[in-house]
């Protein structure tokens, strides 16, 4: 059910503070905050202090690839992403943002205020842990409004893409989906739906490869058959690329060649392009599909069978990228040979 929490702090100087929780069942991950802060009936404005906000604090080492904790704050229909070795220039920001906070490879804690201008800051926090070969880094903010202070909701949770749809559209673009994120999220939302029925997101992820193949089977063909006719001519194009092998590149009696050539790919209804454009169409649907597979909250700690206990992880005993190695040397020796 929903509740708030409310803490109060008087002192004989006059100071008297009054912060209010709110949480509700509908959004279990954003907190409503409102703060009264006055002086001897003076009314202050304060600053929301947050930090260290997310991570564990190291910024890199081992297997792990999933970018360390940045800040983020979206203003003028812009998402920026600021790395921690360029906080010096972004320590202030200022403007009406959609959300502003900290985010990391999973996570986001950021304020999602009203239509109201805000000043953020953020400040590198550096803590000397023990037994780690160098000290943890961290990213603390604060928040404060340009204007009288208002109550203001603070979302702390998973980049999932329907949570952060129900919250507020403009939240989903704290993923970072790439430029092909037009492709991506109906992707992402294919995956979810398969894996409905299949319950296993890497079978999901076997079942969906499979699908998007079909779909691409008729450029995959298509290149295919071109590349075949191609192959077929070889033997007529190195006799007409013999006749004028003695000419220089300048020489005009070359452009004679270069008719007799193309004259060949007509007769034969064969174009050298054909066998490439195919394959480069289904270029942004890859690119899409491993940016999905990057960014899914969905696969973090999702098991697959067997040793593969979290599909987010790397495989730890290398059996699925040699296998992989395997099947892509097989493949290429099973296509036929392109045109020089």
């Amino acid at each position: 059910s929903a509740a708030t929490l409310v803490f109060e702090y008087r002192d004989a100087a006059g100071l008297s503070v009054r912060k209010e929780f709110s949480f509700t069942p509908e959004y279990p991950y954003v907190i409503r905050f409102a703060s009264t802060v006055t002086r001897n009936s003076e009314t202050l404005n304060p600053a929301v202090n947050w930090g260290p906000a997310l991570g564990t604090g190291v910024v890199s080492g081992g297997m792990n690839y999933a970018p360390a904790p940045q800040p983020i704050f979206y203003r003028d229909r812009k998402v920026s992403r600021v790395a921690i070795g360029d906080i010096d220039e972004h320590r202030q920001e200022q403007g009406a943002f959609g959300f502003a906070g900290v985010d990391d490879h999973y996570f986001l804690s950021a304020i999602v205020p009203p239509a109201q201008p805000l000043e953020v800051k953020y400040s590198p926090t550096v803590v000397d842990a023990s037994g780690q070969s160098s000290a943890l880094q961290f990213i603390s903010w604060s928040v404060r409004s340009t204007s009288a202070p208002q109550a203001a909701d603070f979302f702390f949770g998973p980049k999932d893409l329907d949570v952060l749809q129900t919250i507020k559209p403009d939240l989903v673009r704290a993923i970072d989906f790439g430029m092909f994120d037009w492709l991506v999220v109906p992707l992402l939302r294919a995956l979810k739906w398969v894996n409905g029925y299949v319950g296993n997101y890497g079978w999901s992820i076997i079942v969906l490869t499979v699908i998007i193949n079909l779909v691409m089977f008729p450029l995959k063909h298509k290149s295919i058959i071109s590349m075949r006719k191609m192959q077929e001519l070889q033997p007529q194009m190195k006799a007409i690329q013999d006749r004028y092998a003695k000419l220089k590149v300048t020489d005009p009696g070359r452009q004679k060649m270069n008719e007799e050539v193309m004259a060949l790919y007509k007769q034969h209804g064969t174009n050298p392009a054909a066998g490439c454009v195919p394959m480069l169409m289904t270029l942004p649907v890859l690119v899409a599909f491993y940016a999905m597979l990057a960014v899914a909250i969905e696969l973090r700690g999702a098991p697959f069978m067997g040793w593969i206990k979290d599909l987010s992880a790397y495989d730890p005993y290398f059996v699925t990228p040699v296998l992989m190695g395997v099947t892509m040397f097989v493949q290429q020796k099973m296509s036929p040979a392109v045109a020089d």
